[in-house]
C-alpha cells in the first residue's frame, strides 16, 4: 500500500478542490501583479491589525497596573508629610 500525500494531491490537481484552489491561486496572482504596492499596503496592515490584537490580549491593561502604584505611592507621600503636620490637618488627609 502506497502512502498517501494529501497536499501533493491538492496541488496535481487530483481532488475535487483544486480548481477552485487554483482559481483562487490565479486570482491572487494577478491582483498582486496589477497592484503590487497596494497589495503590500493591505498585507502590511493585516498583519499590523494581527499583531495589535494579539498584543492586547496577551498584554495586561496599563491602568490596570499603574493605578494601585499611583495610589500607594500618594499615601507614602502623604504619610511621611503627615508626621510634620499638625494633628488637626493629619486627621484631615487620612480621611
Amino acid at each position: 500500500m502506497e502512502p498517501m500525500n494529501r497536499m501533493h494531491e491538492h496541488f496535481e490537481g487530483e481532488t475535487a478542490e483544486a480548481p477552485m484552489m487554483s482559481r483562487c491561486t490565479a486570482a491572487a496572482e494577478s491582483a498582486i501583479q496589477e497592484h503590487p504596492l497596494a497589495m503590500t499596503l493591505a498585507l502590511f496592515g493585516v498583519g499590523l491589525g494581527l499583531g495589535v490584537v494579539v498584543g492586547s490580549a496577551l498584554a495586561e491593561p496599563m491602568g490596570v497596573r499603574k493605578q494601585p502604584t499611583a495610589e500607594n505611592l500618594g499615601r507614602k507621600i502623604l504619610d511621611s508629610i503627615a508626621e510634620y503636620l499638625p494633628a488637626s490637618v493629619q486627621k484631615q488627609l487620612h480621611t
